[in-house]
């Protein structure tokens, strides 16, 4: 998965920042390994909230921003995070009923594979996180 990742945020970069925006757009990724559909459902989510993040997120010429995106995982289960230190937005944006395109794609390709979805936000910005349904029970047992 890191270089996966690694790759579409390089793509991702190019295309919606480019030289003219002062956002940095990072990946940490501790290897993992996923079949080709859950890699591309977790890049059509990681696709989905970095644009999210550039829309939303810095809505103003602010002097410098950051998107991290971390991909954790052990064995077969993951969790996905995308991070950013912008504005923040009121928690739980994914979860309320009414929600826009965008938010219907994350939460039905997190639907497909039993992942939760999970918005946390406040004055340092906004964390949107996708964890397969056993990550967490997995990781804490550990």
């Amino acid at each position: 998965m890191a270089p996966y990742l690694s790759k579409l945020c390089e793509v991702l970069a190019t295309a919606m920042i480019g030289d003219i925006r002062p956002i940095s757009l990072t990946v940490c990724c501790d290897g993992g390994n996923a079949t080709p559909r859950q890699a591309e459902c977790v890049g059509l989510i990681v696709t989905e909230l970095v644009m999210n993040a550039l829309k939303h997120a810095f809505p103003d010429d602010r002097a410098s921003g950051e998107i991290k995106v971390a991909y954790d995982s052990a064995r077969s289960d993951w969790m996905l995070s995308i991070t950013d230190n912008g504005i923040g937005r009121s928690d739980g944006v994914f979860a309320q009923a009414k929600s826009g395109l965008g938010t219907g794609i994350v939460k039905a390709l997190a639907h497909q594979f039993g992942a939760q979805v999970e918005t946390l936000s406040g004055a340092t910005g906004t964390t949107v996180s996708v964890t397969h349904a056993t990550f967490l029970a997995n990781t804490r047992a550990v």
